[in-house]
């Protein structure tokens, strides 16, 4: 893909082109609609196109979405899936300020810090782990927990896979006992878990997610609640798998390792990203359980039920972004940026109940410290809910995919 010529970038930066920008030479604009995504400029006499956020441009006067996200060499989910889709022309929701007086006045807050070592307290974030599911040998997991208040059966809604033949892994969805009896994982030898790896043998609550991307055939694996079995392999307590190249959504109703029924990784606040200037894709943040709505609207599939069913509430997987009044400081550094910019293009889903204003990220030492007193000075009444209905209607629109149609 091509990317904006120097002339666009100055554009960006200093607000002006050189070039003739007279009358006659804007006529050199005329018919140019730069996809619909950009505005068109004079420069050396030549129409030029200068892409909103999100897009860049495929020619000098075309503008295109911005390459989808990769993770261990794969895409991560199509350009046109809705996370990786720019969303600042959609319309604000009608309940937007009901919405934001339910969550309250908090600050944002980057659920994510600095420290790799996963024996270390200070371990926050969700890592994730990047296998070669075709040389691996694949570990087999019990869907249990000495938890007393995890008694519910998940394997309904999870997925696995199980020994096939030729050292092939077929994916098992849902992974019950009856089609699934000895279930396997592309768990890696020694593994990245959020919290670190907890061996009491108690299984105390707690998310402990664990991320895998499977580089051979680019799929994503979700796995919640782990710990490592004293008998051998992993006790968890549930597993979704997602085709990184697919807009599928999960079946309806169904959750995932997160309780909108959404992939985690793809909406995770990665350093890399981050620190090259530019994220292109959405974000993932949590409020309080009670906060929220006990229903889902699309792209979600599945709700909590802490919250209550008043329309004050946001649902689970309501889509909000930072509004496109507030200015990001020139002071803020290339991570801190790129975070808001996301923020106010991509937008951030209602992804799971946690603490009020939290952005979920990986643990990286190229966290910068000022990465999190920039961010961390944006109040949540900078934010207003999105409204998608319009795209809903779109034609070729289907509730079950996460595509977005061409409007």
């Amino acid at each position: 893909m091509r990317t904006t010529s120097l002339c666009v970038v100055l554009f960006i930066a200093l607000g002006a082109c050189g070039g003739n920008s007279s009358s006659a030479g804007s006529a050199l604009c005329t018919g140019v609609t730069c996809s619909g995504h950009g505005t068109c400029t004079v420069s050396a006499g030549a129409a030029v196109c200068t892409c909103d956020p999100g897009y860049l441009a495929s020619s000098p006067t075309a503008c295109a979405f911005a390459s989808a996200p990769v993770a261990g060499g794969c895409q991560v989910l199509p350009s046109n899936h809705i996370f990786n889709t720019p969303v600042e022309a959609f319309p604000v929701h009608p309940s937007s300020a009901a919405f934001l007086a339910t969550i309250g006045t908090h600050k944002l807050h980057l659920d994510l810090g600095q420290t790799t070592d996963m024996t270390s307290s200070s371990y926050w974030g969700i890592p994730y782990n990047v296998v070669h599911g075709g040389g691996l040998s694949w570990t087999p997991v019990s869907y249990s927990s000495t938890d007393p208040g995890l008694s519910w059966d998940p394997r309904a809604e999870s997925d696995c896979s199980v020994a096939g033949s030729g050292g092939a892994h077929p994916v098992v969805s849902p992974c019950t006992g009856a089609t699934a009896p000895n279930p396997t994982l592309a768990i890696p030898s020694s593994p990245l878990v959020e919290g670190g790896i907890d061996t009491d043998p108690s299984q105390p609550y707690g998310d402990h997610h664990m991320l895998i991307v499977d580089a051979d055939s680019c799929r994503l694996w979700e796995l919640y609640h782990c710990y490592p079995n004293p008998a051998g392999g992993w006790d968890i307590f549930g597993s979704a798998t997602f085709d990184l190249g697919s807009n599928a959504l999960r079946p309806e109703g169904w959750t995932s390792a997160d309780a909108a029924g959404f992939p985690i990784l793809p909406l995770l606040l990665r350093a890399e990203e981050a620190s090259a200037g530019a994220i292109h894709h959405a974000l993932r943040f949590t409020i309080q359980s009670s906060h929220i709505r006990t229903s889902y609207v699309w792209p979600a599939r599945h709700l909590t039920t802490n919250g209550t069913s008043s329309t004050d509430l946001p649902p689970m997987g309501q889509l909000f972004r930072l509004k496109a009044s507030f200015q990001i400081p020139s002071s803020f550094n290339v991570q801190a940026t790129a975070i808001l910019q996301a923020l106010q293009t991509y937008g951030l889903y209602v992804a799971d109940g946690g603490s009020d204003m939290y952005l979920q990220g990986e643990p990286s030492a190229a966290w910068a410290d000022d990465t999190f007193t920039q961010v961390q000075s944006v109040d949540s009444s900078e934010f207003e809910a999105v409204d998608l209905s319009s795209l809903e209607q779109r034609a070729g629109f289907d509730v079950n995919s996460e595509a977005v149609p061409p409007p």
